[in-house]
């Protein structure tokens, strides 16, 4: 599915940047264990993330995709909703399920045609091939495709952005190992020799 093409730096908050940081900059100084604990951190904070969050693009996907499957298979139209629905975000199945109530009251080609939310586009060129009678396979895998693009496109935007923002954290840890690998040596044996000198009087 289209999240794992999307790199969790990516997608994730900016708030998890400072943690990332810490990480990277425990393992150059041996800090292994601030490394490790900052990991299971940041895992333990991106499920909780991950279960509360709301419904964003890329389940509408995963939820057209599922959605072909029942489809192309020659069942209902109302029957393949309810199937897909099972393993779609919690708001997505909360929209199909207000569909299909109003498709019992108003007809699934009037209850398609007047559905909101992050479905609504889906649903209404779901709408026009009810309507004219053709098979929706067609326009859900059109607009996953058009939604996957788009998807993609805000991806490698963010993702092109990434040296610009990596340059000031990159710069702070990599010129330090730098000043310590060039002066490091004459510091220590400047004060070698003052040691020594001092020993000596």
């Amino acid at each position: 599915m289209i999240q794992a093409g999307i790199p969790l730096a990516v997608s994730g908050s900016a708030s998890y940047r400072p943690l990332v940081l810490l990480m990277v900059a425990a393992v150059p100084f041996r800090w292994w264990w601030v490394a490790v604990g900052s990991g299971l951190v940041f895992w333990s904070l991106s499920r909780l993330r991950h279960r509360g969050r709301s419904a964003r693009p890329e389940d509408v996907i995963a939820f057209g995709r599922l959605l072909v499957v029942p489809l192309t298979g020659g069942m209902s139209l109302s029957n393949a909703l309810a199937m897909a629905s099972q393993e779609a975000h919690p708001g997505l199945r909360a929209e199909v399920a207000r569909l299909l109530r109003r498709s019992r009251q108003e007809g699934m080609a009037a209850a398609l045609a007047g559905s909101g939310g992050l479905l609504g586009e889906l649903f209404r060129r779901m709408a026009g091939a009810h309507s004219s009678g053709t098979s929706p396979v067609r326009a859900v895998l059109t607009h996953v495709e058009n939604l996957h693009s788009q998807v993609r496109m805000e991806a490698l935007s963010r993702i092109r952005s990434l040296p610009v923002t990596l340059a000031v954290p990159l710069t702070l840890l990599i010129v330090p190992g730098f000043l310590l690998v060039l002066v490091g040596p004459s510091v220590v044996s400047r004060l070698a020799e003052m040691l020594s000198g001092l020993i000596g009087t």
